[in-house]
Order: C-alpha cells, then structure tokens, then sequence
C-alpha cells in the first residue's frame, strides 16, 4: 500500500479515536447558569473559572451579571461564555458601581459603623434585584432551557431563580443546583452541608488562626462559629423572604440550617489541601482550588515584557491591593508612601497596580504603575521573584499554581485567613497593615525572595497542583456535568436529618451513663448489704 494513503487512514483512525473518546464525555452539551453576585471581582472571576471548564468539556456557561459591569460582556477573554444582564429598578447602574468603591474603602477604616451599614445596603440592594430578575417574564423565559444552576454563597437568588424555573417549568424538567464558595467553606457553611465541623482544629473564616490553636484562640474559634451561625439566618434570610413573598415562592427559603443540604446537589469550594489545613469533608463537598482561576501564562505585550526583562537578575515585585480594595490611603495617612520608600530601597524592580494613581505620590524609578495587571501572566513569568498583596483567595490560588512566594498585607475578611496559611506552610511572610513602615516591609520582601525556602515550598506547592491528573476547571465541570445525570442525593451524608442531640449522641451518652450509674449503685447496694449481713453475723456471735 502507498505510503502517504496508509498515513490518510492512520490519521483518518487517529482522529475517529480522538473524537469518540477524548472528547466531553456529556452526549449532548448542557446549559448551566452561573450566578456570581454582580459579576466583578473575585466571585466573578471564580464564577468564569467554573464556566470555562464547563465549555471546554462541551457545555453552555451563561453567567448572571449586573448591567453596571457589563464591559465583561465584550471583553475577548470572555467570548466562549454567554451572559445575562440583568438591571437596577430601584438604584442606578452608577450607585452600583460607588458602592463597590465604597465597600472597599471602609473595609480598609478602623470604625466597622459604615461597614455595617453598607453590609445591610448590599443585602437589601441583592435582594431587590433578585425580585427584579424573578419578575421579569422574558429573562426568566431565556432560562427556561438551563439544565444546572451555579449559585454564589453569598448571593441565594440562585436558589430561588431554580424554584422558579421548576415551578414555571411545572416540575417536568429537574434543574440540577450547585453551590460555589470562591474561599475556603465558613465551619457553619460545611455544617449546613452535612459535613462535619469540629472548631478545636478547624479555623472559623475572619480568625487568622491555624489548626494548632491555643486554647483562648480555640474558645474564640468556637464562639465565632455561634455568631456565624446565629447570624447567617437573621440577616440575610429577612430579606430573601421578603422576595419569596413577593414572587410566589414563600417556602423556598427557610430559616433551616440544613436549608443547602436539602436544596443543593453539590458544593464547590475554591481551596486545595495543598496550601489548606486538612479536614474531613463529605462527598458532596469538591475541592476545586489550585487552578480554577489559574492558568498557563500567556505572552505579554511588548511594553510589560521589555520591562520585565530589564529587571535582570534581580527580577521583579508584582504589587497589588486587588479589585476592591485601591483606597490604600485609607488605612492611615501616609500608607502608600512606606511602600513607594521600601520600594526605593530594593534592587528588584516593581509592578505597583493602583487603580486611582495619587498625585503626590513619589513614585521611586524602579517602580511602574499601572491601573489593571495581568496578574496570572505576571505570576507566570520567570523573572517574578515575589507576590506583595493583601491576601484574596484567587491571588493565593494563582501563586500557589505558579509557584510564586507570597508576602501578604491583610486588610479585611478572609485575607488574614490566607496570611496565617501562607506562614504555616512557609511560603511566605505577614505584613501587619497598621504597622507597614518602610522598613517592616523592606525586611519583609527582602528576606522571602533572598532565602530560598520560601522559593522552595511555592515550586513545591506548584508541582504538586499541576501533577494532578484532572486540574481544577475540568474537576469542576465534571462534578457539575455529574449531577445534572444523576442528581447529588447518593452523595450526602445523613447528618443534617438528625436532631442536635442525635447529632452530637446526647442521648447515648445519657443512656449509657444511665447503665454505669445504675451498675454502680448496684454494687454499691451489693456491697453495702453484703457488710450488713458480715456485720451483722460478728454482732450476733459477740452477743
């Protein structure tokens, strides 16, 4: 046979292979609908971490996002994904976009009044939209055909749009429901799971604690889960019934802890064991950290790559503070200008992202500034020697992917969570916010890129994620692809369906205690009588 025909049917075969076993192992491609808060920020870019992996394994991602963000609609990056925007009623697109501004700057001050109040406006404000999106007739009529609703933890009109769709739908059509942590589950959060929780080693999320905790920190630790679980259903929960009222759909929020368990198929959760401390977790439960908002980097522009290289041996600092949290002068006066002098001091050149660049800031010539990074392609790049930020999940999950050591400015939330995790594992060092002088963060950035420990454990924590015969993305969609088939009851634990004092065996302890106690009053009455009677006999024989 001619050679070049054997290798057309060679090819020919290859092909067929590839086609019929390689590819999405779902038959027809499902349509899942993605729910990430507004869409901007952390949530967001999780929430298309998950969407990407569902298109790459042959499925439809339409992510929910809110009309004053909706620049990611044309955003190139974003074109295999599809969107639905929704609109304020009752707040402008610009109100929308201050609060966000806002949020982050008062995350930053040391008074938590305006951060309690423009807590309670986000919830109010989700609220209202999520009864805007439940009432509008054409948008709800779109999502008639989803398959499987991805819901942020942090906004629970997912929940309710799938009750609608089911109800609209008159139940004949099964929508699958996936919860999505973009952190580290909250303990009270894997207790509503069904999952157990157990403070005395598991660090309640806003701690900066560790698995070894003292015991004041375990007697904090214990008493922050109460306040989260108090919490999760008196501030929130108001609102949402509120809207359930409104929209026909009064019994689908309740005030249940194990209201997740009964609604959800499966949680995804955005940590990897690698950098997390160990802890059990159901089946229900999937890890897709280390790579759901990571990625291979890609080549920089021409201006980002000559300054790079020009760094030489030295290398360079990317700096960040993130999405939400550019008001870095509002921590206390003079907070950038430690940085700017650290900066000075350091051989290495830095990449500073300041979303609102200040004007009598001076910026040391070692040091570019710019409005919007490209942070995982920085990551990637081999002339990265260390990651300067202020602890978000995503960055964490990024330099642990890219093997990048980490020093962290904690500023708010789970951030100091990220810090205690990244100094436990010793892939870095904390930075304390209301005592960054110039020289704390000079000996800082100067010790984790000079000792190569550090540098040892990132490349460490990196080979282990990328090792992985199925990454983070594919993990994701995969589970989601899984319970849109066959549904997630198989996979949760019977926890949630027992009483407090099954759960924690209060009655079995009860009775078993009531056995020993009964046991040791009969040998005591048997003792008892028995000396009696031997007494009883000597009496009468000295008589």
């Amino acid at each position: 046979m001619d050679v070049n025909i054997s290798r057309v049917i060679y090819t020919t075969i290859s092909g067929i292979y590839l086609v019929l076993f390689l590819s999405p192992r779902c038959g027809s491609g499902s349509n899942v609908l993605i729910s990430s808060m507004h869409g901007e920020g952390s949530h967001f870019f999780v929430g298309t971490g998950v969407g990407e992996g569902l298109v790459q394994r042959g499925h439809n991602a339409t992510l929910l996002i809110s009309r004053a963000f909706e620049h990611h609609t044309r955003n190139p990056k974003y074109s295999n994904l599809s969107f639905e925007v929704f609109d304020h009623h009752k707040r402008s697109v610009q109100e929308i976009r201050d609060f966000w501004k806002d949020f982050g700057a008062l995350s930053l001050g040391r008074s938590n009044d305006g951060l309690i109040k423009t807590t309670f406006f986000l919830i109010e404000s989700m609220a209202d939209d999520c009864e805007d999106i439940l009432l509008d007739v054409e948008l709800m009529k779109r999502l008639e055909v989803v398959d499987a609703v991805v819901v942020d933890m942090t906004w629970l009109c997912g929940v309710m749009i799938r009750a609608a769709l089911e109800r609209n739908l008159n139940y004949s059509k099964r929508i699958a429901l996936v919860t999505l942590m973009p952190f580290t589950p909250q303990g009270m959060a894997l207790f509503s799971y069904g999952s157990p929780y157990n403070p005395a080693y598991q660090p309640e999320l806003n701690t900066g604690f560790t698995n070894r905790m003292s015991f004041f920190q375990r007697t904090a630790n214990l008493l922050q889960s109460v306040v989260y679980a108090l919490l999760g259903g008196g501030v929130a929960m108001p609102a949402y019934v509120r809207v359930g009222k409104n929209t026909g759909l009064e019994n689908v929020i309740n005030y249940k802890m194990s209201l997740y368990h009964e609604l959800a198929d499966l949680h995804l959760q955005n940590f990897d064991f690698v950098m997390e401390f160990p802890f059990p977790i159901t089946p229900n439960v999937i890890p897709v950290g280390g790579g759901l908002t990571a990625w291979p980097a890609a080549e920089l522009n021409e201006e980002l790559e000559d300054f790079m290289e020009s760094s030489g041996d030295h290398g360079v600092i990317l700096f960040t503070f993130g999405t939400y949290f550019g008001e870095i002068t509002i921590v206390q006066p003079g907070f950038a200008e430690e940085f700017a002098e650290a900066f000075r001091r350091l051989p290495q050149k830095v990449i500073w992202q300041m979303k609102d660049p200040i004007d009598e800031l001076k910026v040391p010539s070692n040091v570019k500034v710019m409005p919007w990074v490209p942070q995982n392609d920085l990551l990637g790049h081999s002339k990265t020697r260390v990651f300067l930020y202020q602890g978000g999940n995503n960055g964490f999950q990024e330099a642990c992917y890219h093997g990048v050591p980490i020093v962290v400015v904690p500023l708010h939330g789970d951030q100091f969570d990220v810090a205690a995790r990244v100094e436990a594992r010793g892939m870095g060092r904390k930075i304390d916010k209301m005592a960054a002088s110039a020289d704390v963060i000079y000996n800082a950035l100067h010790d984790v890129i000079s000792n190569p420990k550090y540098t040892e454990v990132a490349k460490t924590v990196s080979t282990i994620i990328k090792e992985r015969p199925v990454q983070a993305r594919e993990q994701a969609a995969f589970w989601i692809e899984h319970v849109i088939k066959y549904g997630g009851q198989y996979l949760k634990s019977s926890a949630m369906e027992l009483s407090v004092i099954e759960y924690f065996m209060l009655d079995v302890m009860a009775f078993l205690l009531l056995i020993v106690a009964v046991i040791v009053f009969m040998v005591a009455f048997g003792v008892r009588l028995c000396w009696r009677m031997v007494c009883g006999k000597r009496k009468t024989k000295l008589d």
